[in-house]
């Protein structure tokens, strides 16, 4: 619904009498909520405007906004929660939860499926889909982590009709999520999501520990009065420990394994994790921020039974440990600013690099997440055409009779052309030539015989132009002919440059993930705006970064270079 960007008709104040009226609209959509409640969401010194705006599709949808924070907007007829609302009554309506990487599916335009959808376990008292749940309630979505919800939707079937489903189908339909252009109305920075713990169902106690079998032996109370609540960061941890069950070994000699690791150890281990991710990983690229390298690269090769913990070595920090691979010549790190350094280059002829080897299935491997996001970033684009009823004649000679608005691509045009005259014996004496009957004589508007290729082009001309662009999550039509990517350098208060990109949305790209890119990859600040007179956003990284901006979308994005323009603006190298 939001995910593309929306025209903004209108955006006024909302008058006194009229509050009253949006208040009531919330009460009766949401009657749980207080009077108190409502005032609290609604202050009176507070601004409250309405927004007017046209998605993408073509709907007229109207937002209202607390200090211009989107609250709420109204859709079939409903007062729709938006996240910031939702985040400060977290239990207002009901959310299905989900995991963690079903994040990048959403964000690219896919509804939740059932799936992907978690639920208590049999014996539990909380219902498996919410209970009461009736088709096109609005719902919410979050995740195991954190219990803030991240979007809104409705629900596609009853929760009668999830329990006889067989967890397939689709759960929830879209219409918002954190991070689309709802989040940013009016220019506002995306506020953070909230963490507000687990949702409680998951940190319940299991049936078997409230009522044992019959025979068993009740478990001591001081064991229960041991248990405790553990925080995202304890549960990211507790999952990196040795799963106890598999390797019999108890929780205390867990524990004492990183209590143990001498000073040697520890720096035994670094070396271990260093080596391993300069020679073996498949994600790493050149230049990387020395902070990224060391999170992303070196803690998840760590030993699953050693704990990496710079602290604890001889070297006490980061930097000292990679002047000293600087200074044995294994790797080249430079400042780019002050206080910020990047690995530029890996020495792979060292012999310490050479003679540096782990088991195939200690190696660094693209997790899921990693393959989901590389099938996410390819690119696949198709031109095509849409007919029209000038050529329609010529899509009804094949076998399969094409209709008006049909989309056809280049090579099935050339094919249709080609049966059509063959059927209707168009042929000249000259094979280069086509002799033109009634209909094509109408499009090519000339009565004398042409060649193939100008047969084409006229037909092609005849009709509209559109374009496909697939990546690996979602499928995107668009009509008009396809703009390519714009790499610009302009200066800014003098002599500063900044590097533009325009036209990354109409390739399937996301601006902001983008910009995160290239904020990482050349440690410099980004922001994404819309320039007068245009209907995309434009993407601003400071410097002339036109290089690294072109290997993103070659290498990563997969797009063709025939799509990409501006090259030569990359600076010089100095000779």
């Amino acid at each position: 619904m939001f995910r593309k960007p929306f025209k903004v008709k209108s955006n006024t104040p909302v008058k006194s009498s009229e509050r009253k009226n949006i208040k009531d609209k919330i009460h009766k959509q949401y009657p749980s909520l207080t009077e108190d409640d409502l005032n609290n969401l609604l202050p009176k010194k507070d601004v409250l405007n309405t927004v007017k705006v046209v998605t993408a599709s073509g709907e007229i949808i109207h937002i209202y906004t607390i200090q211009k924070k989107p609250l709420c907007f109204e859709l079939y007829g409903k007062m729709f929660p938006t996240l910031y609302f939702l985040w400060q009554f977290p239990n207002l309506i009901h959310n299905f939860t989900t995991h963690k990487d079903v994040l990048g599916f959403i964000n690219s335009g896919a509804d939740l499926m059932l799936p992907g959808v978690l639920t208590p376990p049999a014996h539990s008292i909380t219902p498996k889909y919410g209970g009461g749940i009736q088709k096109d309630s609005i719902v919410a979505i979050n995740l195991s982590t954190n219990k803030a919800s991240f979007a809104v939707g409705t629900a596609v079937m009853s929760s009668a009709e999830m329990e006889n489903s067989g967890a397939r189908g689709k759960c929830v339909s879209i219409v918002h999520f954190y991070g689309d252009k709802l989040c940013c109305l009016e220019g506002q920075a995306i506020l953070t999501v909230p963490n507000m713990g687990p949702p409680e169902w998951l940190l319940m106690k299991s049936y078997e520990e409230d009522f044992p079998s019959l025979g068993s032996c009740p478990k001591k109370e001081e064991s229960n009065r041991n248990i405790s609540i553990l925080t995202n960061e304890e549960l990211e941890h507790e999952s990196t420990e040795p799963n106890q069950g598999e390797n019999n070994v108890k929780s205390e000699d867990v524990a004492s394994i990183s209590a143990d690791m001498t000073i040697e150890e520890v720096d035994e281990t670094l070396h271990y994790c260093f080596f391993t991710a300069i020679k073996y990983s498949k994600t790493m690229t050149l230049p990387i921020l020395t902070s990224n390298f060391y999170k992303i690269q070196m803690l998840p090769v760590c030993p699953i039974d050693k704990t990496l913990d710079i602290k604890k070595s001889s070297f006490k920090k980061l930097k000292p440990f990679l002047d000293k691979m600087c200074q044995e010549n294994i790797i080249t790190v430079k400042e780019i600013k002050k206080g910020v350094e990047s690995i530029v280059a890996i020495n792979k002829s060292h012999p310490q690099f050479e003679a540096f080897y782990t088991k195939p299935e200690n190696r660094p491997g693209a997790n899921n997440q990693e393959n989901s996001n590389t099938l996410a970033n390819s690119t696949n684009i198709t031109e095509s055409f849409i007919i029209t009823n000038s050529v329609l004649a010529i899509f009804k000679c094949g076998e399969t009779k094409m209709e008006k608005g049909n989309t056809v691509t280049g090579t099935t045009v050339k094919q249709y052309i080609r049966e059509y005259i063959a059927h209707n014996k168009c042929y000249h004496e000259n094979p280069k030539l086509v002799k033109l009957d009634t209909t094509l004589s109408t499009i090519c508007k000339s009565t004398n015989p042409i060649t193939w290729e100008e047969v084409y082009e006229k037909v092609c001309d005849s009709m509209k132009n559109c374009f496909k662009v697939q990546t690996g999550q979602e499928e995107i039509m668009n009509k008009g002919k396809l703009s390519p990517i714009v790499i610009s350098v302009a200066n800014r208060s003098g002599n500063k440059k900044v590097t533009l990109v325009d036209n990354l949305e109409l390739f399937g790209i996301r601006i902001s993930e983008f910009a995160k890119e290239c904020q990482h990859g050349v440690a410099a600040s980004t922001s994404i705006s819309v320039p007068p007179g245009k209907k995309v956003e434009q993407l601003l990284v400071q410097g002339n970064q036109v290089l690294f901006v072109y290997n993103l979308l070659v290498d990563k994005y997969k797009i063709s270079k025939r799509y990409i323009r501006g090259l030569e603006n990359a600076p010089k190298k100095k000779k």
